[in-house]
């Protein structure tokens, strides 16, 4: 996985070739309008590594690794007009050309404008840092109304008003991969890789939970879902997860076609889940940190997360009290019992009267407010139904995670719950 927790390498069976890596991050920060699919795979080119897409070639720079400036764009457009200087489209504006509205704008660097709907999608997606300068005004080619760049050439589609296609970049990646007879043949996708699924590479995943090393946190989005100690539907299954349960995600492997994807992540050694029903955990930030070990209750998004001061370590899923019941504020661990029973007569409700409980055996209870408010293992309300409001006014948690912190937490150690 990369920095973000997302496959490292991935195929495109529309044009049979592979993204891996540094190509892939640099890909993926722009996506499939800009760059088009990859037509090659990765090539050495005058020492250099680099890849052809539809509309691009992209270059990878070693010397500028880790900083935006180790895969950049070739300067298609200033090699696809290199003989055309001279015509008339492409001849520089008198200096000192004075902008006529303020939907246009004069790029002295190489004395052409950029107005309307041109400039429009070139603010909107990267700009200079994309395309490059214009060096050309806007004119007609083709049948349509195109301006090139220094990277890319712009094409008017007016068949598509009022789209996200109405402005497409013209194919020049494919226009010089052709003319340097660049091998573009389809190959087959290499176990390694994982067919390419947006929601694999969807932006959620860089504001993704992590609490340790190259790993990130997922929630279910489906109703339910089977781990199995191999990525295919036929293994046996150790375990069933439910809606919006939160795992920690170790790594991406190939394995089974689920509804398209054949994405699978490991959660450990022998769990299996198909990637396609999770998506990133991103947590809402707390509205205050503190010191130490603490813990945030959030009772809107239903996750109770442990904090080392501002470093969250664990999250589960948690079921709340009905109709108000759970406190919210800022509190304290007062006590902790390993395992009692619990019985509501202790706080007024008497047996025979409306919302009465005797359960036994509740473990990892940690009370923090008086009148039996407690964090505690909730071994009674199916695990389908936790992320709810459920409890009688405790936080419940599955004694699985309700022993992680019964381990994190101490008397004292504060206990914060908001919406």
């Amino acid at each position: 996985m990369d920095e973000f927790g997302r496959p490292l390498k991935t195929y495109f069976p529309e044009t049979g070739h592979h993204l891996a890596n540094e190509l892939l991050t640099a890909w993926n920060s722009t996506g499939l309008m800009i760059f088009g699919y990859p037509i090659s795979e990765p090539l050495v080119e005058r020492g250099q590594t680099v890849q052809y897409f539809e509309r691009a070639r992209l270059e990878v720079w070693p010397e500028h690794a880790g900083t935006q400036w180790g895969v950049q764009g070739t300067l298609l457009g200033n090699l696809a007009v290199q003989d055309r200087l001279k015509e008339k489209p492409f001849r520089r504006l008198p200096s000192g050309t004075p902008s006529d509205n303020p939907n246009r704008v004069i790029f002295e660097e190489t004395g052409h404008s950029l107005a309307y709907g041109f400039k429009k999608y070139w603010d909107e997606n990267g700009g200079l840092w994309q395309f490059g300068y214009p060096i050309s005004e806007e004119f007609s080619e083709n049948g349509y109304t195109v301006q090139y760049f220094e990277r890319a050439r712009f094409e008017y589609h007016p068949e598509h008003q009022g789209t996200q296609f109405e402005v497409l970049l013209g194919l020049l990646g494919k226009d010089l991969a052709d003319e340097l007879k660049v091998p573009q043949a389809s190959i087959q996708q290499s176990n390694d890789s994982v067919g390419y699924d947006a929601g694999l590479f969807q932006s959620e995943f860089e504001s993704a939970l992590r609490t340790e090393g190259n790993t990130f946190w997922a929630k279910v989005t489906t109703d339910a879902v089977s781990i199995r100690d191999e990525p295919r539907a036929d293994a046996n299954a150790s375990d069933i997860i439910y809606n919006r349960r939160p795992v920690i995600v170790r790594g991406v492997v190939r394995g089974e076609e689920r509804e398209g994807v054949d994405a699978w992540y490991k959660l450990g050694d022998g769990r299996y889940v198909p990637a396609v029903y999770f998506d990133p955990l991103v947590l809402d930030k707390p509205d205050q940190y503190f010191s130490g070990h603490w813990m945030d209750v959030n009772l809107t998004q239903f996750y109770a997360t442990a904090y080392d001061g501002t470093t969250p370590v664990y999250t589960a899923i948690i079921a709340a009290g009905r109709d108000g019941k759970t406190p919210t504020g800022v509190f304290n661990v007062q006590a902790q019992v390993r395992s009692e029973i619990m019985n509501s007569a202790t706080v007024g409700i008497p047996q025979g009267a409306p919302g009465y409980y005797y359960l036994e055996n509740v473990e990892f209870t940690q009370y923090f407010l008086d009148g039996g408010y407690a964090v505690h293992g909730n071994y009674w309300t199916p695990e389908a139904s936790f992320g709810n409001f459920t409890s009688n006014g405790c936080v419940g948690l599955m004694n699985v995670d309700a022993g992680v912190f019964w381990d994190w937490m101490y008397p004292g150690d504060a206990v914060s719950i908001h919406f």
